[in-house]
């Protein structure tokens, strides 16, 4: 058996099974969570709040927070370090090909000198607001843009965004910091079961 064979180690392969079953216990309890605390009780809202993407969109507004960012420059470097990102994937056609992503889409997902302006003076007019299309940029790799208008719509229902019209026609969206919060206690769990599940006899 060639030492490299992963499942060589019986101690470790149990560990990965641990992981493997957390995560897969996390991605399930953060939609009952989120399910739970939604102010809202219509069945389309919490469907769509329980589908596997509203995951990543609530993991991007938990790392907005966890990461600090909130002030302009930090926005700007973030939109900097997704277009770099972007850049990089351009220039990848065989994993642009494994993620099912077309060139076109991902260049349109770059913040341009049209569309930067715009990021930075919302963030600037109040800290954490999006314009939706930019929120979608921002999550272009993980999701359509009609999937984050839709998880933005039904985040709003369900009291976790605040969701409105500016004066220029575009939809402002801002985190009321209840996802974050349901998303950091869910990693929180799935961080204390691992280490239980390991003091316990595990790897």
């Amino acid at each position: 058996m060639s030492d490299n064979d992963i499942f060589a180690d019986q101690q470790a392969i149990a560990a990965d099974l641990d992981l493997l079953e957390g995560l897969l216990w996390a991605r399930a309890t953060l939609s009952e969570r989120l399910a739970s605390a939604s102010l809202s009780r219509d069945p389309d809202v919490l469907d769509t709040l329980r589908i596997e993407s509203m995951y990543q969109f609530a993991e991007f507004f938990f790392l907005l927070r966890a990461r600090g960012i909130e002030e302009v420059e930090q926005i700007e470097q973030l939109a900097d370090v997704h277009n770099a990102h972007i850049v990089g994937l351009t220039k990848d056609a065989e994993k642009m090909r494994r993620l099912g992503l077309r060139k076109q889409r991902l260049l349109d997902a770059m913040f341009t000198s049209d569309t930067l302006p715009r990021l930075l003076q919302n963030w600037r007019d109040r800290p954490g607001q999006l314009d939706q299309s930019n929120l979608a940029r921002f999550l272009v790799t993980v999701m359509s843009t009609e999937t984050a208008r839709k998880l933005a719509v039904a985040a709003a229902e369900g009291g976790f965004l605040d969701r409105a019209k500016s004066p220029y026609g575009t939809v402002l969206v801002r985190s009321t910091g209840v996802m974050e919060q349901i998303f950091g206690a869910t990693v929180r769990d799935l961080r204390a079961k691992i280490l239980a599940s390991r003091a316990g006899g595990g790897a």
